[in-house]
């Protein structure tokens, strides 16, 4: 998933949450990830998918881009390989699903693995408040 921020009511849903533990927990050889362009700590707290992580680390990893490689406008969410969700700018709420898309899929995860390989570690989503 490539987002700008958590800060979408979508990704704190408790039925949204389900279904990424289920899918983290489902496949220990793939782990949930999770990039950000924007990552705003007060946007963090309390976020559920933040506390998700928290518990699974080795299962959900988000990551933060560089300062530098924050312009992109869109976001989206890669499915497998042919379902994706991509929203044009990502502070709306229009947006295309489609669940048999391969050839945009692959380009999206392409897309997604160069900007994974230059993100670094959210330190902030990944520590404890205990």
């Amino acid at each position: 998933m490539f987002e700008r921020t958590l800060d979408l009511d979508l990704y704190n849903t408790q039925e949204f949450i389900d279904a990424v533990k289920r899918l983290a927990l489902a496949r220990p050889d793939s782990p949930v990830r999770i990039l950000l362009s924007h990552a705003d700590r007060r946007n963090q707290t309390g976020n559920r998918i933040v506390r998700l992580a928290q518990r699974l680390t080795s299962r959900i990893a988000i990551r933060r881009l560089a300062d530098d490689a924050t312009d992109r406008p869109d976001a989206f969410l890669i499915g497998d390989r042919h379902a994706y969700l991509k929203r044009p700018f990502a502070e709306g709420s229009e947006g295309v699903a489609d669940m048999h898309g391969r050839r945009e899929a692959h380009r999206l995860r392409a897309d997604f693995e160069q900007m994974w390989e230059h993100a670094e570690d959210d330190m902030e989503a990944r520590h404890l408040h205990l």
